[in-house]
């Protein structure tokens, strides 16, 4: 009879461990899949690639899927007092909105329209610059003003689009044409990398 009791608090005993080792394991899986930063008051969902820059900036590496060559882009996910957008280093790297050199750079902002996550409404900005070789860096740059502080979720990729003024279908490209037809690209939601870079912004949330 002892030896059934003991057999019976240890078998119970297992079953509970092992309950909650699904539970715990559960919530790491759940905790893993988001990161949270307390002290930026915010959280976003992993994909990609995710490192943190510095105390208010992640970089997220994404991979396009089903192409060859693997196309790449970087994210941005920020929080700061000043509003910014993340061109190409040459174009002049971060740029803020308040700074005298960012009325030149305005003219690459080629669209703009909002998105709303059901968590928060963003502005969204398209801009487009021209880097040469039939290359364009391209941004999606989003955000959101709250309590005074700008949170900008953001993605910028090179895209091979073409060269103004090249010839095709016996007519000259135009940098206007080439410019919609990259952010006609970044609107393409069957696009690995977009369909990543939307649900990184979709997912984010503002705690504060």
């Amino acid at each position: 009879m002892t030896k059934r009791l003991i057999f019976t608090i240890v078998l119970v005993i297992g079953l509970l461990c092992t309950a909650n080792g699904q539970i715990i394991t559960s919530a790491q899986q759940d905790h893993n899949s988001r990161v949270q930063n307390d002290v930026l008051g915010i959280s976003f969902a992993k994909v990609g690639t995710v490192v943190q820059h510095d105390s208010s900036t992640y970089n997220i590496t994404l991979l396009s899927s089903g192409t060859s060559p693997v196309q790449s882009a970087i994210a941005h996910v920020s929080v700061s007092d000043r509003l910014f957008v993340d061109l190409p280093g040459s174009y002049g790297g971060r740029v803020y909105f308040d700074s005298p050199s960012a009325a030149m750079l305005f003219k690459n902002r080629v669209m703009v329209d909002s998105v709303n996550t059901g968590q928060q409404n963003f502005r969204r900005e398209y801009w487009v610059v021209y880097a040469g070789m039939g290359m364009w860096d391209s941004v999606i740059n989003c955000y959101v003003h709250q309590k005074g502080r700008y949170y900008i979720v953001s993605l910028v990729q090179d895209k091979p689009i073409g060269k103004p003024g090249e010839i095709v279908e016996g007519k000259p490209l135009t940098a206007e044409e080439l410019k919609l037809k990259v952010v006609s690209s970044l609107q393409d939601t069957t696009n690995s990398i977009v369909d990543e870079f939307n649900k990184l912004l979709y997912s984010f949330q503002i705690h504060n």
